[in-house]
């Protein structure tokens, strides 16, 4: 230690500085440890933002929803409707027959395939 007193008192101020500043990060350390609401709640913010991220993701990978196939279908669905109302009811018979014959061919052929 040098012998000037000046000097002396600085540096212990400087030093009472130091230690004021490591013991109040200290303090806020501890607060935060203590505050197990406080960290709680941090988690599940940063839990709740993965998780919204992530739905972001799947549904952008899953494609259009159900509603939106409904809504893209809609249109198409009532021009069949519309064009199916205008044929005559023995051409409805027969493409009914014939979508009945091919559900019945499918379902032998996986019966079929099972028994193998």
């Amino acid at each position: 230690m040098s012998t000037d007193p000046e000097e002396s008192i600085a540096a212990a101020r400087a030093q009472v500085e130091q230690t004021r500043e490591e013991l109040g990060e200290t303090v806020e350390a501890l607060a935060y440890k203590a505050d197990v609401k406080g960290r709680a709640h941090d988690k599940a913010d940063e839990v709740k933002a993965r998780a919204e991220e992530t739905v972001e993701r799947v549904k952008a990978k899953a494609g259009p929803t159900a509603e939106q196939v409904r809504a893209k279908a809609g249109p198409t669905a009532v021009q069949v409707r519309t064009r199916a109302r205008e044929l005559p009811p023995p051409v409805l018979a027969g493409a009914a027959a014939i979508v009945l014959v091919a559900l019945v061919v499918l379902r032998r052929r996986r019966r079929s395939r099972r028994a193998y």
